[in-house]
């Protein structure tokens, strides 16, 4: 959703629907099902942004990996690639992203470097992604010079913290809002979120209302967004923040709580 809050502004946006990649990720999906997930994701994706946050798309290009990642271009790119970089820069490169395991297979190797190779054959400027993908693009920046390729900028978000106050996992499903959860099941999980008094670290429920509440509803109204937390007089009444490092800061002081 991030990137999205530039397509006005930007000459056009790529999102990659990753098929090949979630493949080579230790075999988290078949490659049977994975077709499947792409189609479901791109028709999901053009629907929340389109219908439910009224965001243009004309501009948003949505690519399948292997729509061109079996090409043999992009095959023998990424032969030179494995003539280039080291099985340490590799592991390196994957570390935050790709599944860890004792004993990794090769494709958890092969994984970063095509994701590096994809910047070029996407002909992109630059790769947004969150934070945990930076040792990707460290991989990117130093090894695609070294195949004849430009580099490219990068672009990060934070890492918002899971709602059980740790990484977001798709094994903990209350760790995380899916896209099917409907509105009993959003409440249910935020209720029992992890949310400590004066904990702004280490908080799902505060990032949440940062990342996702303040930037959809600023999207959806084309002003400047608020959020009001009901309260009883006797705890101070209604309190409505226009920007979330306020509601941030009262959090922390434990001017406002669970």
């Amino acid at each position: 959703m991030t990137c999205t809050l530039s397509l006005p502004a930007t000459g056009q946006v790529s999102l990659l629907l990753a098929d090949l990649h979630a493949f080579l990720d230790n075999m988290k999906a078949p490659l049977e099902m994975v077709k499947y997930r792409t189609q479901y994701y791109e028709h999901v994706i053009r629907g929340m942004l389109r219908d439910s946050l009224g965001v243009p798309i004309e501009k948003l290009k949505f690519v399948v990996g292997t729509s061109y990642q079996l090409s043999p271009e992009y095959t023998l790119d990424a032969y030179k690639l494995a003539t280039r970089i080291t099985e340490h820069d590799a592991k390196k490169g994957g570390s935050e992203v790709v599944k860890q395991v004792d004993s990794p297979l090769l494709s958890s190797l092969i994984y970063p470097g095509l994701q590096a190779l994809d910047e070029e054959h996407l002909k992109v400027d630059a790769q947004f992604g969150g934070v945990d993908q930076r040792k990707i693009f460290v991989l990117a920046e130093k090894y695609l010079p070294a195949i004849g390729y430009c580099k490219r900028s990068h672009l990060m978000n934070p890492m918002v913290p899971g709602l059980t106050g740790s990484k977001m996992s798709a094994s903990d499903p209350d760790s995380k809002i899916d896209i099917l959860d409907d509105a009993k099941a959003v409440e249910k999980k935020l209720k029992k979120a992890f949310c400590e008094e004066g904990n702004v670290a280490d908080n799902g429920v505060l990032s949440f209302v940062k990342t996702v509440i303040f930037p959809v509803r600023s999207m959806k109204d084309g002003a400047q967004a608020s959020f009001t937390i009901r309260r009883p007089e006797k705890y101070g009444g209604d309190v409505t923040y226009k920007d979330p490092e306020a509601l941030e800061r009262d959090f922390a002081e434990k001017i406002v709580h669970p």
